[in-house]
């Protein structure tokens, strides 16, 4: 993830993605609403507006051989509370001004699979009200779009976000600061390979939880794993446009199934597959990132997360 400065006070951020494909840069040509009922040039409200970035990034997936992604309900309200955020509050980050991270609002939003994040907003630290009826350009959606879309390699992380292969369904946020003709995008990325039973909010350091569920489609279950960020402490807008890198956290403990080196086997039968394990030891609190791992077709052993959930520990 980087940030990029684009004309009037736009920032922009990517989480980074180890597996995420890097391809070549080509200038993008402005696009026309495709919407039905919707004018040529016409200026759009917040669901038109999510249709036409659901447009444009399905259009530049096409250009690049990728499947076409669906829109996710779910990852449309984690991505809105965050673009809303980043607009109120004037920064692009990843982190919000609550100290949450991207995975953690997608959690608290309902999601259960792994999503990863496009950002862009303002960056100068001003606080300012939501336009709260609010009416979006296409020149404004684009302007965000063309940015990702541009970037060149090595520092091409929201463009190798756009165009990862195992992306299923997508979610945006779009608010606008009042006064002001920008557009603040949080483009959600899902990659939905599994149906994963329910994890509590919240529990106790040390608590045993059972995670378990069915992996779907083209991935046979490779691991669980458990890792371990600090609580969340509200951040200002002047640290927030400082972080200009987020990685998904790392699990520190990662369960396998029989056959292999690991503390504790995963149950496993067929595509499902179940363990119980304790979150971290009794009295050290923060948020427990819960994450299951598969393996593509092709990729030998190499696992690809596939959820990732959070858990506010006490």
């Amino acid at each position: 993830m980087f940030a990029l400065s684009v004309g009037l006070g736009f920032a922009a951020c990517a989480s980074r993605s180890s597996s995420a494909p890097a391809e070549s840069s080509n200038k993008r040509e402005p696009a026309q609403p495709t919407l039905p009922g919707l004018p040529p040039k016409a200026s759009m409200n917040l669901e038109q507006a999510r249709k036409y970035v659901l447009t444009l990034v399905n259009r530049d997936r096409a250009e690049h051989g990728l499947a076409p992604v669906v829109m996710d309900e779910v990852a449309n309200r984690a991505g809105q509370r965050h673009a809303e955020d980043m607009a109120k509050v004037g920064y692009t980050a990843h982190w919000g001004s609550d100290g949450s991270v991207p995975e953690q609002r997608y959690s608290e939003a309902g999601g259960s699979d792994f999503v990863q994040e496009n950002a862009g907003c303002l960056a100068d630290g001003k606080q300012r009200k939501l336009d709260a009826v609010a009416r979006f350009e296409a020149a404004e959606l684009e302007r965000v779009e063309h940015a990702f879309m541009d970037e060149k390699p090595p520092h091409d992380g929201h463009r190798r976000n756009i165009l990862k292969a195992t992306h299923t369904a997508f979610g945006v946020g779009v608010a606008k600061p009042s006064g002001l003709g920008i557009a603040c995008l949080s483009q959600e990325f899902v990659d939905d390979y599994g149906d994963y039973s329910a994890l509590p909010k919240t529990a106790r350091a040390g608590d045993t939880i059972t995670i378990s569920g069915d992996v779907k489609g083209p991935v046979a279950f490779g691991g669980v794993g458990i890792g371990r960020i600090d609580s969340a402490q509200p951040l200002t807008a002047t640290y927030l446009n400082t972080t200009y890198t987020y990685a998904v956290p790392s699990p520190s403990e990662l369960y396998f199934p029989k056959g292999f080196v690991t503390k504790k086997p995963v149950e496993v039968k067929g595509k499902h597959f179940r363990i119980e394990v304790p979150l971290g030891k009794p009295g050290v609190a923060g948020r427990y990132e819960v994450s299951i791992w598969g393996k593509f077709p092709g990729a030998g052993q190499q696992l690809e997360m596939v959820s990732l959930r959070v858990i506010d520990v006490h």
